[in-house]
């Protein structure tokens, strides 16, 4: 016995340390959780975890009861923290605890704390999931009313009336802390749900309790309203709205307003709607439209656009019909541009249809009124055949089709019009003309010439069919096509009798200049010089009332001068020298010819005498003249004629000095003083002359005369043959190659004759080959060059074409820079060389269209290249040529203009652009209108830079991108002047119709973003929030 309870004694004591050590791990938990619930209490979650972590950890390997309680605690109050800290895992632990510990009354517990931390962070549909799991059998009615109240009341929150309504209903009987609340808010359940008699019940029961009882008059005024009953409202509210006692005396004071709105009753509805707005800070749509429409009613348009301009941005029915309203109240403070801009947001609109066809055509006059036909056109296009305006529209759309720029567009829309009114067929011919004559300035003969028949094909304007026949009587002139051009003329000519006010430019007068120019080209001088005398009279005596100074001046000039050609052709000396004296004595452009040909007669008439006074004053008096050189090579010929062979040689010699590089006459020159030389003995001065014409770039025909002399004076006078041959190797090549030269060359110019180029091309390279120097190398080189024009392959005509130029003045030289540089300019852009070309031509031109084309295509390649020195030269040069028309002139005034805008020299580029903008009416006025409004722009003159970029919707209305971009400048200069709405309106306009430039575009849009973003920065609209979730007001 003993020894059994020794063995017992021995056995426990060695479990003793074990227990010890049991009960120490327990303590140490135990300290750890009580640390972790104080931690919890002070809301230092983070510490407070860790607690409870170390005692889940210290109880894991201890399993009596007591242990397993503890650590259950811990893990329930560590999820609770991890949900407090918002752990990814929160849930997932406060889950699994819950799974876990089910049914454990711990398990309720933990879904119970989870969804009270949700709902008093107000996390509604987390909320909602748990205290939806939550199980409420068993539970004291205080318990329940818990639950189900702050279910409910999440419910409510999210607007889930229905569901929340049943939970308010389960505890609306128990009498506990939740008995007034949730009452209070089932029938606020009620309300929402349309149940107002239910409502109203609920809300007595609630009257009994202090903290709901001041809610009740605001929800029950509500209620009145919502059923229409606006007088019992009115009774009601008006009691209730100055009670101090009562929460939300302004919501009731706006119901109050709102009653009188409904009735009807502005005056009356005024102080209250007032008041309300007052007292908040941001209004909802229907609350500023309620305002403003009754600021309008009453009369106070300028209250009314205080708060109806904040629904600019709402796309509903409120905000169509508030910006119709708004429109309607800057009209009556006559503020137009701001009534557009209004229009224009209820036009795009379609939630009321005759609302939007009252702002479309409010739209559409105003942008007429505005100078903006653009906008009045695509405003008007879209009013159909039903609609009460459509008449009207039709009325003002051919009217502004008349006075719009952008022909293109509005022929495009006049097309598309089926059944044209008699008005909408006479706008249609007169806008087709005047499209004709914008390309015809453009450069666009073909596109012109289709308008112009378009026109021409309607009879019911006479005048604007007599004026497209003469454009196309023109354009034929300009093409070469005499005969055609014959018909049109004397079509026109035929029709002008019965029209008056025509242009000056195409008038009578100028029609018998051109009819004239038309028989002199077709060598019939008589019928020539009917014309070309009826232009003049009729010029001459209608002067007074001629405005256009090149019709005044250049055109009556030209045809006196082509009146005495026709004379001296038809060998009438006596009065051709009439007509040459009248451009002498006037000194018309080309008077010099006048006096060269004064001189020519002179010599036919026998009077040897006169003729030589007058070549030698020629000569002396116009050294600079066209004319200069075949004066003095005419002086040559006649004292060489005459035997007075030392004087002969004089003007010749000196055209040689004058002259030599720069004219082709030199060749003939240097003939004639061969031949003077020869005819005087001296032999060695002869040869000298004649070898001097190969270095001067004879033709065919100089190149034999020279060779001709040369082998008669070194064979034949001289026996020096071998000299003679030596010579013609140096110029031509191997003796006896001139047979296989020229057939070579002819084999060539049969391919070019034929227009078969690529083969043309293919003969010429290889004759240059096998004849370096041969007799035609000139001509082969052009006539490459022009072959590969012909095929398009510029690059290869430019280097023929600057072949030909370097080797000096020749029958080819003129026509090659003319060439070259029009390549160089379009086609390789290469403008520094273009510049080069067009400068030599210049110097060379043979007459002076040729030297002004020259010095006009200078300017565009300087310009171009970025040589400022030579632009202002030739800007001059160009704007002070008489030849010049004003598109021209306005050309040289747009380049001024550009170089001092660049400069920054912005008092000249205004002075530039001014003239651009008076003289002409195409591109570059569109641009240098830009530009002006910019400079004021950038001046700070804000008022004369709008006023420009206005205008431009009309005055440039056929260059969109250059309308666009004062449409953006527009916009800024609003901006700067605080005007954002019709800031806003502008872009919106322009992003709606205008689908050009992206890089414009893109530039619109992000200006318009910047604008919204401004405007709703000050707006008084409410907006955002969840539309899901209800506004509390402190729970209530």
């Amino acid at each position: 016995m003993l020894k059994r309870i020794a063995l017992l004694l021995v056995a426990c004591t060695a479990f003793l340390p074990l227990i010890a050590q049991q009960t120490t791990v327990f303590t140490e938990a135990n300290e750890a959780y009580k640390n972790g619930v104080i931690l919890f209490e002070e809301g230092v979650y983070g510490k407070a975890q860790q607690e409870f972590g170390r005692a889940i950890k210290l109880l894991q390997p201890v399993n009596e009861s007591e242990a397993e309680l503890l650590r259950s605690k811990a893990q329930l109050d560590y999820a609770r923290c991890a949900v407090r800290l918002q752990q990814p895992d929160g849930e997932k632990l406060i889950l699994d605890f819950i799974r876990t510990e089910s049914p454990n009354p711990m398990a309720s517990k933990a879904l119970v704390e989870v969804a009270d931390y949700y709902y008093n962070s107000k996390q509604w549909d987390k909320a909602i999931d748990y205290l939806s799991d939550v199980p409420t059998r068993g539970m004291t009615p205080e318990q329940e009313s818990a639950v189900k109240f702050k279910l409910g009341y999440a419910l409510f929150v999210k607007k889930r009336f229905k569901e929340a309504l049943a939970n308010f209903r389960d505890i609306k009987g128990f009498e506990t802390d939740y008995y007034y609340p949730a009452n209070y808010y089932l029938g606020l359940c009620y309300f929402f749900e349309g149940s107002y008699d239910a409502a109203l019940t609920q809300f007595k029961v609630v009257e009994r309790s202090s903290r709901y009882r001041p809610h009740i008059p605001y929800y029950q005024a509500q209620i009145y309203f919502a059923e229409r009953r606006y007088d019992e409202l009115i009774a009601y509210a008006r009691l209730k709205a100055d009670d101090p006692s009562v929460r939300k005396q302004m919501e009731i004071k706006q119901l109050l307003g709102q009653a009188y709105f409904e009735k009807g009753m502005y005056a009356q509805a005024l102080p209250y709607l007032q008041a309300y707005a007052e007292s908040t800070g941001k209004l909802r749509e229907e609350e500023l439209y309620q305002i403003g429409y009754t600021y309008y009613q009453v009369g106070d348009a300028s209250k009314a656009i205080q708060y109806l301009k904040d629904l600019s941005t709402v796309d509903s029915k409120i905000g169509q019909h508030a910006m119709y309203i708004l429109g309607d109240s800057y009209l009556r403070l006559n503020q137009r541009p701001n009534a557009r801009a209004a229009f224009g947001n209820a036009k795009r609109m379609a939630y009321d249809l005759g609302i939007q066809e009252e702002a479309l055509w409010n739209y559409a006059k105003l942008s007429y009124e505005l100078n903006d036909p653009r906008e009045a056109i695509i405003g008007l296009r879209e009013l159909r055949p039903s609609s009460k305006y459509y008449i009207q529209s039709q009325e003002l759309m051919s009217e502004i089709f008349l006075n719009y720029r952008d022909y293109q567009q509005a022929i495009e829309i006049l097309s598309a019009i089926e059944n044209k009114t008699p008005k909408l067929q006479e706008t249609f011919q007169k806008v087709t003309y005047y499209r004709g004559l914008q390309l015809l300035q453009n450069g666009d003969k073909a596109g012109a010439k289709k308008y112009f028949e378009q026109s021409m094909d309607i009879s019911i304007d006479t005048r604007t069919r007599a004026l497209a026949i003469y454009w196309l009587g023109d354009i034929a002139h300009r093409d070469e096509a005499y005969e055609a051009s014959n018909r049109l003329m004397s079509q026109f000519l035929t029709l002008a009798k019965t029209v008056s006010n025509l242009p000056d430019e195409s008038s009578i007068h100028t029609a018998n200049y051109t009819q004239g120019y038309n028989y002199l080209k077709q060598n019939n001088y008589a019928a020539a010089l009917g014309f070309f005398e009826d232009a003049v009279k009729g010029i001459e005596r209608n002067s007074p009332f001629i405005r256009n100074e090149k019709v005044k001046n250049q055109v009556l000039g030209d045809a006196v001068l082509r009146a005495g050609d026709c004379l001296f052709k038809r060998n009438q000396y006596s009065r051709a020298v009439e007509y040459y004296d009248q451009a002498v004595n006037k000194r018309y452009t080309g008077f010099v010819y006048a006096l060269y040909q004064k001189a020519v007669i002179e010599g036919l008439l026998g009077r040897t005498t006169n003729k030589v006074l007058a070549l030698e004053q020629l000569a002396k008096n116009h050294p600079d003249s066209e004319y200069a050189d075949d004066a003095l090579l005419q002086l040559g010929a006649t004292y060489q004629e005459i035997g007075q062979l030392s004087k002969a040689s004089e003007p010749l010699k000196e055209l040689l000095r004058l002259y030599r590089g720069k004219s082709e006459l030199v060749p003939k020159a240097l003939i004639r003083l061969g031949l003077i030389s020869y005819n005087q003995g001296n032999l060695d001065a002869a040869i000298s002359y004649y070898k001097q014409v190969f270095n001067n770039n004879p033709d065919e025909g100089d190149s034999n005369l020279a060779l001709a002399a040369l082998e008669e004076i070194y064979v034949d006078d001289l026996g020096q043959a071998d000299n003679y041959f030596a010579f013609l190797e140096s110029v031509r090549g191997s003796v006896g190659g001139e047979v296989r030269d020229s057939i070579n060359f002819r084999a060539a110019e049969s391919q070019f004759e034929n227009s078969n180029y690529d083969r043309a091309v293919a003969a010429y390279t290889d004759y240059l080959r096998k004849f370096p120097r041969g007799a035609y190398t000139l001509p082969a080189l052009y006539h490459r060059g022009e072959s590969y024009s012909v095929l398009q392959q510029y690059t290869q005509a430019l280097a023929d074409y600057d072949a030909v130029a370097e080797r000096g003045p020749s029958p080819y030289y003129v026509k090659s820079l003319e060439k070259g540089a029009i390549i160089a300019y379009n086609h390789s852009q290469d403008f520094t060389k273009a510049f080069g070309l067009y400068t030599k031509l210049e110097e060379a031109a043979t007459n002076p269209d040729m030297r002004f084309e020259a010095q006009l295509g200078a300017l565009r390649s300087a310009y171009r290249s970025g040589n400022t020195q030579a632009v202002p030269q030739l800007a001059r040069k160009v704007a002070d040529n008489p030849n010049a028309s004003q598109l021209q002139v306005s050309t040289a005034q747009f380049y001024l203009g550009k170089m001092a805008f660049d400069r920054a020299d912005y008092n000249n580029a205004l002075a530039a652009f001014d003239e651009v903008i008076r003289l002409s009416d195409n591109e570059q006025t569109a641009e240098a209108r830009y530009l002006k409004a910019y400079i004021y722009y950038l001046r700070r003159d804000l008022e004369t830079a709008q006023q420009i970029c206005i205008n431009a919707n009309k005055e440039s209305s056929g260059y969109p991108y250059w309308v666009a971009k004062s449409v953006i400048l527009l916009s800024d200069i609003l901006q700067e002047k605080g005007d954002l709405y019709n800031a806003r309106a502008a872009l919106e306009a322009l992003l709606e119709n205008y689908t050009g430039d992206q890089e414009l575009v893109s530039e619109a849009q992000r200006k318009l973003a910047a604008i919204n973003q401004r405007i709703n920065q000050s707006s008084r609209l409410k907006t955002g929030g969840d539309p899901n979730t209800l506004e509390m007001d402190d729970g209530n």
